[in-house]
Order: structure tokens, then C-alpha cells, then sequence
């Protein structure tokens, strides 16, 4: 990220973006494969275990930085091939 004086703004370059949704969507697979939820995604469980409330946190960081990750809710994504 850098920040960029006569616009005022900070700017983040494409492979910034790239690279932190990478490592969000493996923070998530690893979230899901530490509590032994599937990573192929689906429904959302009816109760919300602590996994749950931790995969919502890092879906909402992400969508706070403009970081669109394929879904809003816990347990939607499918996270199989994430690196």
C-alpha cells in the first residue's frame, strides 16, 4: 500500500490484492480444516461454532478493504484448491 500525496488516497497495487485474498481464503481453509469443517462449502450451520465466528471475522476484515472473496457468509466458500 502506498499512500499517494496529491490525490489524497492510499493506493494498493493489483498484486497486493491478489496476494492478500490468497492468504485470506487460506486463513479460512485452515480455520475450517483445524475444527474439521468440509472446505467444499454449502450451507451455513444452523448454530455457529467458534470456527464459524472466526471465518465471519476474516470474510468481514475482507470485505472491509474492498476484498471480494467470493461470499458474505461463514461456510459458503469453497476452499478445496486454496493456497
Amino acid at each position: 500500500m502506498r499512500y499517494h500525496a496529491p490525490s489524497k488516497q492510499f493506493t494498493v497495487s493489483l498484486e497486493g490484492l491478489q496476494s492478500s485474498a490468497s492468504s485470506l481464503r487460506y486463513a479460512i481453509k485452515m480455520i475450517r480444516k483445524t475444527a474439521g469443517l468440509p472446505l467444499e462449502g454449502g450451507e451455513r450451520p444452523i448454530k455457529m461454532s467458534d470456527a464459524c465466528h472466526a471465518e465471519q471475522a476474516v470474510l468481514d476484515a475482507a470485505r472491509t478493504l474492498g476484498i471480494d472473496l467470493g461470499s458474505t457468509r461463514a461456510g459458503q466458500l469453497d476452499l478445496r484448491n486454496a493456497e
